[in-house]
């Protein structure tokens, strides 16, 4: 089945069945809005929020499987590169930053 992935303000993100409407599974990690979701893969994704963290959650486990912490600010956006070896974040910080999942500080920031 396809999936759709959201991320909400309510502190969740949420993927569905996007052939049938239906909720498959609620992820309830973040402690502030979740402003933004990308997939990693087709069993694996990111999350941001404005609460400053990162969490990479794969299907089917509740807890994330890795946390990013070093922003000092709320992460607004995030994306992978199309390996989903690395992944970009940007910040009301003014920095970006590129996460490695092999790593729990980034690789590089860009102030």
């Amino acid at each position: 089945s396809t999936l759709l992935l959201s991320g909400s303000v309510d502190k969740t993100a949420i993927v569905w069945d996007a052939s049938t409407g239906q909720l498959r599974e609620h992820y309830r990690l973040h402690t502030a809005p979740t402003l933004d979701v990308d997939w990693r893969d087709d069993s694996s994704f990111a999350t941001c929020s404005t609460d400053k963290q990162i969490h990479v959650c794969r299907l089917g486990e509740s807890k994330a499987v890795r946390t990013f912490s070093g922003h000092t600010n709320e992460v607004n956006c995030i994306k992978w590169d199309s390996a989903g070896r690395l992944l970009a974040s940007c910040s009301d910080d003014c920095t970006a930053r590129i996460w490695s999942v092999d790593s729990d500080k980034p690789v590089h920031t860009f102030r």
